[in-house]
């Protein structure tokens, strides 16, 4: 079988973070393409909307004030991460990470997606809820990271 693997330069490139291990490892993939390819970098960082979290009675503005810090100080810590040299723009987004991340890359017209196998606090099987839902769903090419536990 003779098969001709795709081409590996990217134009526009979505990295979901959240915080993980995985996601690092996929943000310092993508950092690397963006560098290869002089590509535009985009992070994206999704806080739940806790008022659609099953079992909640009622809004809690402090619940989500605080779901949303944590995503904020996410995103901070991989703007950091991300050399001088490479323009970045940051997308702070509500809702389910997996629908969320698929529409943004659609609305970004990325043509690749960087993301972690699983994010803060999953558990369960080896690729989570959220990079199945992207790997199915995105009209991107998606690669997801799987750093080595120790």
């Amino acid at each position: 079988m003779n098969v001709t693997p795709p081409d590996l330069v990217f134009h526009n490139v979505l990295v979901a973070v959240d915080g993980s291990v995985d996601a690092a490892l996929a943000l310092a993939a993508a950092i690397l393409a963006v560098q290869r390819s002089h590509a535009r970098l985009t992070l994206l960082t999704v806080a739940a909307d806790t008022s659609k979290t099953p079992g909640a009675t009622a809004f809690d503005p402090l619940l989500q004030q605080e779901v949303d810090d944590s995503a904020q100080r996410h995103m901070r810590e991989a703007l950091e991460a991300v050399p001088d040299d490479v323009p970045v723009t940051h997308l702070f987004r509500h809702g389910k990470p997996g629908p969320v991340i698929v529409a943004a890359a659609k609305e970004g017209d990325h043509d690749v997606i960087f993301m972690g196998a699983r994010g803060v606090g999953r558990v369960g099987a080896l690729m989570g809820s959220v990079s199945q839902h992207v790997l199915h769903h995105a009209r991107a090419t998606v690669f997801v990271a799987h750093a080595p536990r120790a």
